[in-house]
């Protein structure tokens, strides 16, 4: 039964996310029609819009690294919580985030298990969606500072830099990475 519901709640939480504000217009986390060709097509769309225009385009793409296990829990509630989002998605979550044991095993030998006190389980179909909503300020926040358009599809965010010159593109896209550990330190 946990799987049925669980399943349930990967195809509900993304629209709820959505409708919510929890992710920014580039932001893909997991509803039907958002694949990563899809994401790709948006970048083409974009750079096509620049060249238009006369302008140029760079994409920055960036990978976050160990992006599930890093989610800090309380401050994934806390998104949901500020966003209102419906208490009974929130408890459920809260459940389906705690309990998850890790073992190592080293050489056939095995640990003892222990609660995984961070993290989103990887594997299941609900956790891109919570990984996007954990992340879901990346986006708008650099778009604040830097005139780039974010895009991202769960973990691998980019953003696409339009404008006049070469130099100019590479000035913007690498204003963009200072920003992003700024906020991931936060």
């Amino acid at each position: 039964m946990g799987n049925v519901v669980e399943r349930l709640v990967a195809e509900i939480l993304p629209y709820v996310a959505q409708r919510r504000g929890l992710l920014s217009d580039g932001q893909f986390g997991r509803s039907k029609g958002q694949s990563s060709i899809d994401a790709v097509a948006i970048i083409l769309k974009r750079a096509h819009a620049a060249w238009t225009n006369g302008h140029i385009t760079g994409v920055l793409l960036m990978d976050i690294m160990a992006a599930f296990p890093s989610v800090a829990k309380g401050r994934l509630v806390n998104l949901m919580k500020v966003r209102e989002m419906d208490g009974d998605l929130i408890r459920w979550m809260k459940s389906f985030d705690s309990g998850h044991p890790v073992e190592i095993k080293i050489e056939g030998n095995a640990m003892e298990r222990h609660p995984v006190e961070a993290g989103v389980p990887q594997g299941f179909p609900v956790s891109p969606i919570l990984f996007a909503i954990y992340t879901s300020g990346l986006i708008k926040w650099v778009e604040q500072y830097v005139p780039a358009k974010g895009q991202a599809s769960v973990d691998d965010p980019s953003l696409v830099v339009p404008g006049s010159t070469v130099n100019l593109v590479v000035m913007i896209a690498e204003r963009c990475a200072p920003k992003c550990v700024e906020l991931a330190s936060r």
